[in-house]
């Protein structure tokens, strides 16, 4: 899959999402959503760099454990051949309660 594609999936939540760093705007916002690239794998064709493969992790904010949004999400996900390992944790910060639900994909680019 693309990023361009990912991008296209994450849309159809329609929820806050930002790619890189938390948007502080969204900060009080659940569900909400943040992804970024962490891992870079250059995929080689005759000794050229022909494309990219980059993990990103992806982050979703909620306040209850199964958040319609993220298992609509998973299901978006499925639909497209991909079925990612979600993990979940409780987060208490402050006087703040959430969820932190998380899972890796590897997308195709060109960098």
């Amino acid at each position: 899959m693309t990023k361009e594609e990912f991008i296209e999936i994450l849309k159809k939540l329609n929820i806050p999402t930002n790619e890189g760093i938390q948007n502080d705007k969204y900060t009080d916002i659940y569900p909400r959503l943040v992804f970024w690239d962490y891992v870079w794998d250059d995929v080689n064709s005759s000794n050229d760099v022909y494309k990219t493969v980059c993990t990103y992790q992806v982050s979703f904010f909620s306040r209850l454990p199964r958040d319609k949004k993220l298992i609509e999400l998973k299901h978006l996900l499925n639909d497209v051949g991909l079925r990612p390992i979600i993990s979940h944790e409780y987060v208490e910060e402050n006087k703040d309660k959430y969820f932190h639900s998380y899972f890796s994909i590897d997308l195709i680019e060109e960098i």
